[in-house]
């Protein structure tokens, strides 16, 4: 059965969604929960949480960093009435981000990619590199960075790491796309990665560290900014014109 979690300390809205989920599909299980206090101490495997942002005691960047050390897979869903809060969230690795008043069609389209993306991950883009070791394959989302040194580009990914020749900025044009940035000349980065940004650091979900040149930390940010208020947009026509 699929479980969804929804914790918001405003019980009309809680309800709200819950009815939402209900109506996309009625044999969903739904837990309701008024704290990131309540959700933590009687939290069970769920396939995805809808988590607001602002509550009161344990607020949702707290519940949502609280939450990965329990369940690393799950899939959160913030909900927020102020853009400003997301590019605080990135630190717990979000899967999307909804506006409040939520739109019904909106949380549809959240459930139904989340869903796709766990029936079908194999449908993820795969872009081929040519190594030094050869033609490798590999999914967008599973690499973390690019560096040059040695006249060489080192790619870091999950499983791997390989080199290949070329320069670090064709790869920066080829891998825009995919939501990856250049935070210093030697680096690009990919942003679905990134856990934190501390003084000249640029820390990702697996503990690794790159460098951000400081001439680029402000436009840098910026990007990083804006990456994460597409993914809110999500589900958003042009224009910001509902779908």
């Amino acid at each position: 059965m699929v479980t969804i979690a929804v914790c918001d300390d405003e019980k009309v809205l809680t309800e709200q969604v819950k009815e939402m989920i209900l109506e996309w599909n009625r044999e969903v299980q739904v837990l309701c929960y008024t704290s990131g206090e309540a959700l933590i101490g009687d939290y069970r495997p769920c396939h995805a949480v809808f988590l607001d942002i602002d509550m009161e005691g344990m607020n949702g960047i707290e519940t949502g960093k609280a939450l990965r050390e329990i369940d690393r897979e799950v899939k959160i869903v913030y909900l927020t009435a102020y853009r400003d809060y997301v590019a605080g969230a990135f630190a717990v690795h979000a899967f999307q981000y909804l506006l409040k008043p939520v739109s019904k069609r909106k949380l549809t389209n959240v459930l139904e990619e989340i869903f796709r993306y766990v029936r079908t991950p194999e449908k993820a883009q795969v872009l081929d590199f040519k190594t030094v070791g050869g033609m490798v394959c590999l999914p967008a989302e599973d690499i973390y960075y690019f560096e040059y040194r040695n006249r060489r580009i080192r790619i870091v990914a999950k499983e791997e790491e390989y080199e290949m020749a070329g320069r670090i900025g064709q790869v920066e044009e080829r891998m825009r796309e995919f939501g990856f940035s250049m935070p210093h000349q030697s680096f690009v980065v990919n942003m679905l990665h990134v856990k934190n940004v501390r003084a000249g650091e640029i820390v990702l979900d697996n503990g690794m560290g790159i460098p951000l040149s400081q001439k680029k930390q402000r436009v840098w940010k910026q990007e990083l900014t804006s990456y994460l208020s597409a993914r809110l947009d999500h589900g958003m026509g042009k224009g910001g014109t509902e779908l």
